[in-house]
């Protein structure tokens, strides 16, 4: 008796192969960005007088807000990659459930949202970022003057 190959099946499980390793990349860069945001929160907390000038208060809580809401949106889908992630493991373990069409569905749409929050994340470093910049470069010069 002769055993034929289902290529269909191989290309299909190098398909949730590649997910999955989508999904672990995704897993990581979150991981990541929990340990940026915790820095961009000590940072903010060591700038804070002068985060509290009245000229400063109103986008530094928004800021803080932006940060909160980036901080809901990571766990949020922190824990969507985590159920797509074990339905691929089945997937995988068993080729034959291969729901080919829903699950490459799923892994586009968390894709975008992903990709959505890596910007929306990045946005909210660049302005932290700029606000502390600009914190420092005035405190720099204030202490140029005094030196002289």
């Amino acid at each position: 008796m002769k055993t034929t190959i289902d290529f269909n099946t191989e290309k299909n499980k190098k398909k949730l192969l590649k997910f999955r390793k989508e999904v672990l990349q995704w897993t990581n860069e979150l991981e990541f960005v929990e340990d940026e945001r915790i820095f961009l929160e000590h940072l903010l907390g060591s700038h804070f007088l002068a985060l509290s000038t009245p000229k400063l208060y109103e986008p530094t809580k928004e800021l803080i807000k932006e940060l909160k809401n980036v901080e809901n949106r990571r766990d949020e889908l922190l824990v969507t990659i985590k159920i797509h992630k074990k339905r691929i493991v089945i997937l995988i373990e068993n080729i034959g459930l291969l729901e080919k069409l829903e699950i490459k569905n799923e892994h586009n749409k968390i894709k975008i949202e992903f990709e959505n929050y890596m910007r929306d994340f990045k946005k909210a470093k660049k302005d932290i970022f700029d606000m502390i910049k600009e914190i420092m470069r005035k405190d720099k010069q204030k202490f140029l003057i005094k030196k002289q």
